[in-house]
């Protein structure tokens, strides 16, 4: 038997509950209060399911979780946040074998995951992308310092053509009080001068 969605308070009378496979169901979503009652998990096992969408708060309840394991899911793109609710020092988070979209968006959050000492991506060299069509199979790992770099430039671009317009319209501001001031000045020179002879 397999399933495809997991009504909101399923496991609500197995508050003991240490250990949990659901792999290889039709899974599509995790939404938030699925697991709400699940404070003493350690083990949630979701391999082989078709997730594509993970509520942010989904996993924030699993206050013992020792092991995650997302493996060989729809999984494209995933927020910080996902994660960042995963209180228990030692984490170990499995998400190799999805369909990732490697993009700057994608970069950032596996940097900052990587940042949080209490989570452990113990299969990152293994996460490999499958968008954009470029960096198909490649090891994002072996990518991730890249997928920045054109938004880097581009902002830089910007940044630059700004200074250049506010330099070149101050430069065009001065030019012109000084042609107003200097036709002032040599007029009342002028004057000035002609009074003295």
């Amino acid at each position: 038997m397999s399933y495809k969605a997991i009504e909101t308070g399923a496991f609500r009378s197995l508050t003991r509950l240490r250990q949990l496979y659901l792999q290889n169901n039709c899974l599509h979503a995790l939404h938030s209060g699925i697991f709400s009652m699940l404070q003493h998990l350690e083990v949630l096992n979701l391999e082989g399911n078709v997730i594509k969408h993970i509520a942010p708060g989904v996993f924030a309840s699993l206050s013992s979780l020792a092991l995650l394991n997302l493996v060989h899911n729809k999984i494209e793109h995933i927020r910080f946040k996902t994660f960042l609710s995963l209180q228990t020092p030692g984490t170990h988070i499995l998400l190799s074998d999805n369909p990732w979209f490697c993009d700057c968006d994608l970069q950032r959050v596996f940097a900052k995951l990587h940042s949080v000492r209490r989570l452990i991506l113990d299969d990152y060299r293994n996460v490999t992308c499958l968008e954009p069509q470029v960096l198909r199979d490649l090891p994002l790992s072996s990518v991730d310092t890249q997928l920045c770099i054109a938004e880097t430039v581009t902002v830089l671009v910007i940044t630059f053509t700004v200074f250049v317009t506010v330099v070149a319209a101050i430069v065009m501001a001065e030019r012109n009080r000084k042609k107003r001031t200097g036709k002032h000045w040599s007029e009342d020179s002028e004057v000035s001068y002609e009074s003295h002879h």
